[in-house]
C-alpha cells in the first residue's frame, strides 16, 4: 500500500520510489498537479531526448480502448531508457479497465502518470492505486503559505535576487490559491526586478495583481475565442503601449485554469453557468456570457495543454527576455487556432 500524505509529497518527488510504475497526482490545484507530473517525467526520462519517449492520452481514449495503454507501456523505447505515459482526467468514464493490467503486472520500462482532480477516498481509480504496491497517489491540496514561501525562494535565488521582509508579506498577501499562477506571477515580479539588487515593495506595487484590466480581457477573450485577427490586432496594441508581454500571459494562464476547472466541473456533470459560479465567483458578470461561450470550443484536455504552453511561455520569456514578446504573441496565436478548429 502505497499512501503518501500531503506534506510528505515534496520529499517523495525528490526522491520518488522508482518501484512505482503507476503514479497518480491529484487534487484542486490543477497547476500544481500539472507542475509535480512534469517534475517526475523529467526525472524518469533523465536525458532521453527520444521525442517517442513520451505519450499523452486521454481518459476518453482509454475508456474507448482499453488494450491501448498495456500496449504502450509494455512498448520497449526506440534509443532504449525508460518511457512516459501521461493520461489527464477528463469525463465521466472510468479508466479500471485499461489500469487493472499495468497494476497487475507493472511495466518494466515504463512509468505511468495519471493527473486527476480532486477525488475523494471512495474514488475508484484513488482506491485502486493506494492499494497496489506498484502504484502511489500524491495529493496536490492548495497552497499553504508556507508553501508560497517556498516558491518565491525558488524563484529569486534562480534569479539572484533578495526580497526584504516586508515586501515578501505584501507578496504573499498578493498571491492566490493556485501553485501554477502564483509560480508564474513571481516569476513576472523577479523579471521586472532583475536590473534591481533587492526586490521592494514598490516593484510588487507595480507589478503584482490581476492584470485584468480591459485591454487584456479583450486579448485573451480573442485567443479563447478563436479570434486570430483580432488577437493579432490586440496585440500589437497593447505591446506597442509598453504593457510587458508577462503581464498577459500571466492573466491568459490565470483565464485558462478557470476554463480547465468549469470544463472538469461540466464533466462531473455540473451546468456550464453553474460550473462558473463555482470556479469564478467574481467573474464580472458581463464577461460570464464570453467565458460561456468559450467553455463550448473547449474540452478539459485543450484547456490544461493551453495552461501548460502559457507556463512554458512565462519560463521562455524569462530566458529569452527580448524576444518576450514574441514568445508569448506567437503562444496566444497557437491556443488562438486551437480555438478556431473547434469553430469548423
Amino acid at each position: 500500500m502505497a499512501q503518501i500524505k500531503a506534506n510528505m509529497v515534496d520529499a517523495y518527488l525528490h526522491k520518488p520510489n522508482f518501484s512505482h510504475r503507476v503514479i497518480l497526482i491529484y487534487g484542486q490545484d490543477t497547476g500544481l498537479v500539472s507542475e509535480r507530473a512534469e517534475r517526475l517525467a523529467r526525472i524518469y526520462l533523465r536525458n532521453n531526448s527520444d521525442p517517442f519517449a513520451t505519450i499523452r492520452m486521454d481518459s476518453t481514449e482509454l475508456a474507448a480502448d482499453p488494450l491501448r495503454l498495456a500496449d504502450e507501456a509494455n512498448t520497449i523505447a526506440l534509443f532504449g531508457g525508460s518511457r512516459v505515459i501521461t493520461i489527464q482526467m477528463s469525463g465521466s468514464k472510468s479508466i479500471q479497465p485499461a489500469l487493472e493490467p499495468v497494476l497487475s503486472t507493472p511495466p518494466k520500462d515504463s512509468f505511468i502518470i495519471i493527473r486527476a482532480g480532486d477525488l475523494k477516498k471512495t474514488s475508484p481509480l484513488r482506491k485502486s492505486i493506494e492499494k497496489s504496491s506498484s502504484a502511489v497517489a500524491l495529493p496536490c491540496y492548495m497552497d499553504a503559505r508556507e508553501a508560497l514561501n517556498g516558491i518565491i525562494d525558488e524563484e529569486i535565488t534562480l534569479a539572484g535576487l533578495s526580497i526584504s521582509r516586508d515586501a515578501r508579506n505584501l507578496l504573499l498577501d498578493n498571491l492566490g490559491a493556485d501553485r501554477m499562477a502564483s509560480r508564474a506571477e513571481v516569476q513576472k515580479l523577479c523579471l521586472y526586478a532583475l536590473n534591481d539588487k533587492d526586490i521592494s515593495v514598490q516593484h510588487i506595487e507595480d507589478i503584482v495583481g490581476d492584470a485584468s484590466n480591459q485591454q487584456i480581457d479583450m486579448i485573451i477573450d480573442a485567443a479563447a475565442l478563436g479570434q486570430t485577427g483580432e488577437l493579432d490586432r490586440r496585440l500589437e496594441q497593447i505591446l506597442g503601449t509598453g504593457q510587458h508581454p508577462s503581464v498577459i500571459a500571466l492573466a491568459a494562464l490565470r483565464h485558462f485554469q478557470i476554463l480547465e476547472r468549469c470544463l472538469n466541473l461540466m464533466d462531473k456533470g455540473l451546468a456550464p453557468q453553474a460550473a462558473l459560479d463555482k470556479a469564478a465567483p467574481m467573474l464580472h458578470f458581463k464577461r460570464k456570457p464570453l467565458v460561456q461561450n468559450q467553455l463550448r470550443k473547449w474540452s478539459t484536455n485543450k484547456a490544461s495543454r493551453a495552461c501548460e504552453l502559457l507556463l512554458k511561455s512565462q519560463s521562455n520569456s524569462r530566458k529569452h527576455y527580448h524576444l518576450s514578446a514574441t514568445v508569448v504573441s506567437e503562444t496566444l496565436l497557437m491556443i488562438a487556432a486551437t480555438a478556431q478548429r473547434s469553430n469548423q
